[in-house]
């Protein structure tokens, strides 16, 4: 029977939301000067408290049968909620003036963001191509497992290492709902959008002020492409399916290509990058609030936010490390650089006059204290989950860093096809802006000048260094370039006499100028992944500075009388945003229109394609079977072979850990050369050895629980020893037989019912 997932998807939002108006009145309470009191914050920080918590808790070694823990936490955050709005930290006029003057823009960015790519996903459902099969199996195997830190399910028995915390928030949330996985997969990639969405709304409306702006911006931001789509298209003659929407993300020197925010969700892969986009937008936001809220430094409301932000920043190194270390420095900056009221006035000279040096001695002392209690406030829990991730985890460290030479470089010219609608209103924007702050020839133009030269300078002791490596002819337009907007960005942005959200903006522009300066000429790990991971931070902190920039020349031309320069304004922002969005229209259509299975179904279910499918179509009862039968988590041994084809695949679809999955992934999670080589020959031994005394003890070794007997597995495994299943029941058990496919549990396993323990 086909299942839509229609009532899946009101009992998943249904919960978001309640956690979402469950920690309502405690943001409330840390961010009381934030237009709409965090409530556009609540919507992640409400799936943040229960799914965190949840996993603290289990890493910290608590258990309870079933999914009991995960269900006291969720009544426990519901029931704070209704203390805290008994309480008063939020109440009930307050709560309802919000609503009025907020909840159309953050629920109708919620549920429309989320709704458009959940329409997209019931239109192509499959998890089936790309790396989606991956995902799936790390999203099965969590909600089956209760134990942390996890095994690898690509590598049974081997420890997890991997930041896989992002796909262990959302498998909490199946867990406590009970929603199939084949559709919380789909549901999790949907309403990831909507949590972007209002993510982005909170920073727009903390700096503009606007809630029309802030939603336009926030919706859009979601929406928009890479001018290289268009080009294509358009300039190249290409016709618009996947061939083109995948070409427009990879303009960079090979191996290095970028995702941005809305190819990724239409790409539909739950990788970690992706999970984490809206806890990285709101640990921005939250920075800022630090940032704008100085007064509260000391009181237990700004206490409380330092250590959530550092809370959140701190699970970015399970989400996804790179994110870690890109808006760790974002936090870091807001940190260092934010406003400190003083604790007290500095005595004056017997005849009232200032007294220069205690003036000075206060400031410095004032902002040394204040410094370092934001440092500590926010560290402190950033390392402890930084700390508890990092227990049992064989984090691999292969590859370290270094330095990049000549063939690896960019072109300048791909960074405009990557980023080009961000680097005109970015660099327009700060051109008028600064013309504008020249012509009133103030001491704080001066000033900013000579701010901006030192801050350029500081920008150019990485290529610098560069250069004193004997690495030559690096990509200098790009480099200039960036230079030039971090210098621009200070001029304009960073005066002693701009309000703090335009400092904050100037920030938000230098940041990824500077990031995309350093992951060209330096590497982490390795060269794709650091362009790949970290130009998803580029991507989002540019396009949010880019339109807060366009904000403000709107509001500085509301006071110039030329109409004509208006009207110019207004049409560069009509086409800059219809570019954006017909590039959306076309991403769009290629992802609904791609067919890559036999028959297409409209549903949330990702795997109703399976028994259509020609090579697994037996495969998908015994999934079935394995799926409906086996609780918790069990080791199956299946046929291994090469990557992104139909190996490994009862893994991918039951969540059930096999003893080698994709070769390539096992490698980079930490899996040693010797024991990826003893695992393949494993496999190959105990289905094509006639050597019973060494198949018991290499099941024993691996502690398999289940063998796989199908099609795959006689192909790929010759000479097949088909008897050595049949003749020895004290060996081998058949559970489950469909078609060619056979399902046979070890006499040892847990699993089998003569099993005793010992």
């Amino acid at each position: 029977m086909l299942s839509l997932g229609f009532f899946d998807l009101i009992l998943w939002l249904l919960v978001l939301e309640l956690l979402a108006f469950s920690v309502l009145p405690f943001v409330a309470w840390m961010a009381p000067h934030a237009p709409d009191r965090g409530y556009s914050l609540s919507k992640v920080c409400g799936f943040f408290a229960f799914a965190a918590t949840c996993w603290v808790l289990s890493v910290c070694g608590l258990t309870m049968e079933g999914n009991l823990l995960i269900t006291l936490v969720f009544a426990v955050i519901v029931l704070a909620g209704v203390w805290g709005y008994r309480t008063n930290l939020l109440s009930p006029a307050e709560l309802k003036g919000v609503l009025a003057k907020h909840g159309r823009s953050v629920e109708g960015l919620f549920f429309g963001l989320s709704f458009v790519y959940l329409a997209v996903r019931f239109c192509n459902p499959e998890i089936f191509w790309g790396e989606k099969p991956m995902d799936l199996t790390f999203l099965g195997f969590f909600v089956r497992n209760q134990v942390l830190p996890p095994q690898d399910p690509w590598a049974a028995g081997s420890p997890m290492s991997y930041y896989y915390v992002g796909i262990y928030y959302v498998a909490a949330l199946l867990k406590l709902t009970g929603i199939p996985v084949s559709i919380g997969y789909n549901l999790a990639i949907g309403t990831l959008a909507g949590f972007i969405g209002t993510s982005l709304y909170s920073i727009f409306l903390l700096i503009t002020k606007r809630i029309w702006f802030a939603t336009c911006a926030a919706a859009f931001l979601l929406l928009a492409s890479d001018p290289e789509l268009l080009r294509i298209v358009i300039l190249d003659g290409k016709p618009i399916n996947f061939d083109t929407f995948w070409a427009a993300t990879r303009v960079f020197t090979s191996p290095c290509f970028f995702e941005y925010t809305q190819w990724s969700l239409l790409f539909a892969d739950l990788h970690a990058h992706v999970i984490a986009i809206p806890f990285t937008i709101t640990v921005t936001a939250l920075g800022i609030l630090l940032f704008l809220g100085s007064e509260q430094r000391f009181a237990a409301p700004g206490i409380a936010l330092r250590c959530l932000l550092g809370a959140m920043l701190g699970s970015l190194f399970g989400i996804n490390t790179w994110d870690f270390i890109s808006f760790g420095g974002v936090v870091g900056l807001l940190i260092a650089l934010a406003h400190v009221t003083p604790f007290w006035q500095a005595p004056k000279h017997q005849d009232g006059s200032d007294n220069l040096a205690e003036i000075a001695l206060v400031t410095v002392f004032t902002r040394t204290v204040a410094f370092l209690w934001d440092v500590l406030l926010v560290s402190v829990p950033a390392g402890v989950f930084a700390w508890l991730y990092q227990r049992g985890i064989n984090l691999n460290q292969a590859g370290g860093w270094g330095w990049v030479y000549e063939p690896e470089f960019n072109k300048s010219y791909m960074y405009a096809q990557a980023l080009g609608y961000w680097m005109i209103a970015t660099t327009l924007s700060l051109l008028y802006l600064g013309t504008r702050k020249i012509r009133q020839l103030k001491l704080d133009s001066a000033l900013g000048a000579v701010g901006a030269i030192c801050v350029m300078a500081i920008a150019l002791v990485v290529p610098l260094i560069s250069i004193s490596k004997g690495i030559t002819h690096q990509p200098w337009g790009m480099i200039i370039y960036n230079v030039l907007i971090i210098g621009a960005a200070f001029f304009v942005m960073w005066a002693h006499r701009e309000s703090p959200e335009r400092k904050v903006t100037g920030l938000l522009v230098a940041v990824p100028a500077y990031l995309v300066i350093v992951t060209e000429l330096m590497f982490l790990i390795d060269r794709m992944n650091t362009i790949f991971k970290g130009w998803m931070a580029v991507w989002i902190l540019s396009g949010i500075s880019s339109m807060i920039l366009l904000f403000f020349v709107g509001q500085a031309l509301e006071q110039v009388l030329s109409k004509r320069l208006k009207r110019v304004f207004k049409g560069f922002v009509v086409i800059f945003v219809t570019l954006n969005l017909a590039g959306a229209v076309c991403n769009i259509y290629a992802t609904v229109t791609l067919k890559r299975v036999p028959v297409r179904y409209f549903t949330l279910n990702g795997v109703q394609f399976l028994p259509d499918l020609p090579q697994v179509k037996e495969d998908a009862h015994v999934i079935a079977w394995l799926n409906e039968n086996i609780k918790g988590t069990a080791t199956i041994l299946e046929a291994h072979g090469d990557p992104y084809r139909e190996f490994t695949r009862i893994s991918m679809y039951t969540g059930l850990p096999t003893i080698l999955g994709w070769e390539h992934h096992t490698r980079q999670r930490g899996l040693s050369n010797e024991a990826l080589m003893e695992r393949k020959k494993a496999i190959r031994a105990i289905y094509s050895s006639d050597d019973i005394d060494l198949t018991k003890s290499l099941l024993t070794k691996l502690k398999v629980d289940f063998v796989i007997v199908g099609n795959l597995e006689r192909a790929n495994n010759r000479p097949f020893q088909f008897e050595k299943f049949e003749d020895h029941p004290e060996l081998f058990t058949k559970v489950a037989t469909f078609g060619d496919t056979s399902v046979y549990v070890t006499y040892f396993s847990q699993f089998n019912p003569a099993y005793k323990s010992e």
